[in-house]
């Protein structure tokens, strides 16, 4: 999908500099309501960058349209180190409430968006520690979705988990989008992970995204010689 009007989220001309350190040059992409897009790109190549200035966590010029501040959420890849070890899974999850859940509402709140990450709802009174690494990813899920947005941003958000829970969790992934009609702007190095996933992707190189389209096109007919390196390291993609 080219930027332009009817976006949810209209990206132009994205920049993001650490210092003397050019991290994203020029960078363009929209998201449809409801779309998948993939952001894929080796380790140094920027993506990471986008989603933290997506989200305010890094400096950034060019223009980002389509959004309110709280409409784009972010999840990151290791959920041990963005959840708070001292809070309880409950109160994590209700970190991001709007002002109208008041107090008596948290609780069933919290339960619901458990239960929508396919979690038992007394998981609340647990803390990070005591769950398994697909657990607590699913909360760090909960919690972004806590802020009801409308675009949720996955920062390799299976590269930690184990190979038998990365596909529970991309399953999550595709439900949550059917089920809420949310837009995710799914970042990885994975290949054969955004193709599963994604409806387009948008390969990264360098700062710059170099070859973008439908998944399945950038797949079977890559047209950058990038795109064709990445595609040869995953055994059996094509």
């Amino acid at each position: 999908m080219k930027g332009g009007r009817g976006a949810l989220l209209d990206v132009r001309d994205l920049n993001v500099r650490y210092g003397g350190f050019h991290a994203v040059r020029d960078v363009s992409f929209a998201v449809g309501e409801g779309e998948i897009l993939g952001l894929v790109g080796e380790s140094g190549s920027g993506k990471s960058s986008v989603a933290r200035a997506l989200t305010g966590l890094a400096p950034r010029t060019g223009t980002v349209a389509g959004l309110g501040p709280r409409e784009a959420q972010l999840v990151f890849q290791d959920p041990y180190a963005s959840l708070d070890p001292r809070m309880t899974v409950g109160r994590s999850v209700a970190e991001g409430f709007p002002r109208e859940v008041g107090r008596r509402g948290r609780r069933a709140e919290v339960a619901r968006l458990l239960e929508l990450v396919q979690l038992d709802p007394r998981t609340a009174g647990r803390y990070p520690r005591e769950l398994s690494g697909g657990q607590r990813q699913r909360v760090a899920v909960a919690r972004a979705l806590g802020a009801r947005p409308r675009l949720l941003i996955a920062d390799e958000v299976t590269s930690a988990l184990d190979v038998s829970v990365q596909g529970a969790l991309l399953n999550l992934v595709r439900e949550l989008r059917a089920e809420l009609g949310l837009a995710v702007l799914f970042i990885s190095h994975d290949l054969a992970v955004v193709r599963y996933v994604c409806d387009r992707v948008a390969v990264m190189r360098e700062g710059r995204i170099v070859e973008e389209g439908p998944v399945e096109q950038v797949i079977e007919h890559p047209s950058n010689d990038y795109t064709k390196a990445l595609l040869e390291a995953v055994p059996h993609l094509r």
